[in-house]
């Protein structure tokens, strides 16, 4: 029989099982203290309620030749922090959630104080410009006192988390969708060691769990479900964005939204939020505004998203510069816009490019990102 004597190695056991989503989880925990609800399931008394015969004999099985051992040592090494349903440090907002969170494992800071949340989400397909607006964000709302709430994706998140970082203000939020320890995208592992210096990586999932397709929905609704307003930066029609949406007006947050080019793709979905009605983000103000806060924090200085410190562009590349849009744009698009010969727009695209203002997409152009953006 499995000897367990720490509930938070109990609730690691737990989460790991095959099938055990926050759902069942939550239904035992409900039920019993981890403990108790670890050696039910490993005595086969746990209620059908919870699961079907065959997935409780599976459960059984595999808690019997569990190695608490291996799931403590795990939970030591990366510094986690476990939290669920009874705990006393476990977020209400996710344990009194629509869809309960009933477990956290958590590394850095833990989730209370009076700062404020904003959820800044967006496409892991962003423009240079999305990009640019979303670390823009971080950085600004960061400096002003609120945490910011993302997924660290590529893309969106990433850069509104990079911002944040930077700022060296409110401690940046990151809820994942595998382990705590589970580096993904690993182009990020250098943004996930600086959020967990100063501030809070969260997940459901247990350490060592993959970042399986099914956990970014449920990762969605946490994001939702922890910020007090919700932020879109870029998104197309439908995804992970959209969800995150559905999910904050299941919760009643306000939704806003940055305003886009109509010909870039990756402004569909905010283009449309903002026509149904949701307010427009053009800068940190705005943000500061929806939460009832301007006046309370200090704020850093308002300028309009996307565009500070534009970069020097010399007078003859700026009719090619201002025909590229947002999005990918094709030469036929630029030439057109332009109306230069092709050989002289050709000439003046490689400038551009040599200069790093604009990169080419296979057979077409998109501006830069600012240097050093790895998102």
């Amino acid at each position: 029989m499995i000897s367990v004597a720490d509930p938070c190695v109990a609730v690691g056991i737990l989460a790991g099982l095959k099938g055990m989503g926050p759902h069942r989880l939550d239904r035992l925990l409900q039920r019993y203290d981890p403990l108790t609800a670890l050696a039910v399931i490993a005595d086969g008394t746990a209620p059908p309620s919870v699961a079907d015969v065959v997935l409780r004999r599976e459960w059984q099985t595999s808690v019997t030749n569990a190695d608490p051992a291996v799931v403590a040592r795990r939970l030591a090494a990366s510094a986690i922090t476990v939290t669920y349903r009874g705990h006393p440090d476990h977020p209400p907002r996710l344990a009194n959630d629509l869809d309960p969170a009933p477990v956290l494992f958590r590394r850095g800071r833990g989730l209370s104080g009076p700062e404020p949340k904003v959820a800044v989400i967006g496409t892991r397909r962003a423009t240079g410009l999305g990009r640019e607006v979303a670390r823009e964000l971080g950085f600004g709302l960061s400096a002003a006192g609120v945490r910011v709430v993302s997924g660290l994706a590529i893309g969106v998140d990433g850069a509104a988390h990079y911002g944040a970082v930077a700022a060296e203000g409110a401690a940046p939020l990151a809820v994942v969708g595998g382990g705590p320890d589970v580096i993904y995208p690993k182009r990020h592992a250098g943004l996930w060691a600086s959020v967990i210096n100063v501030g809070t990586l969260g997940s459901e999932a247990p350490p060592g769990a993959p970042p399986v397709a099914w956990r970014f929905p449920a990762r969605n609704r946490l994001i939702a479900a922890l910020a007090d307003l919700v932020v879109v930066v870029e998104s197309r029609a439908v995804g992970g964005s959209m969800l995150t949406v559905n999910e904050a007006i299941r919760r009643g947050r306000e939704v806003m939204a940055v305003p886009g080019s109509v010909r870039n793709p990756a402004a569909v979905g905010t283009n449309r939020l903002i026509s149904e009605g949701c307010a427009p983000v053009t800068s940190v103000d705005d943000v500061l505004v929806g939460l009832g806060l301007m006046g309370a924090v200090p704020t850093v200085p308002n300028e309009p998203l996307g565009v500070a410190n534009p970069p020097s562009v010399p007078e003859h590349l700026r009719s090619v510069l201002d025909a590229v849009d947002d999005g990918p744009t094709s030469m036929e698009e630029i030439c057109v816009r332009s109306d230069l010969p092709v050989v002289v727009l050709l000439a003046a695209i490689d400038e551009l490019v040599s200069l790093d203002l604009v990169v080419r997409d296979g057979v077409r152009v998109c501006r830069s990102s600012p240097s050093g953006d790895q998102s």
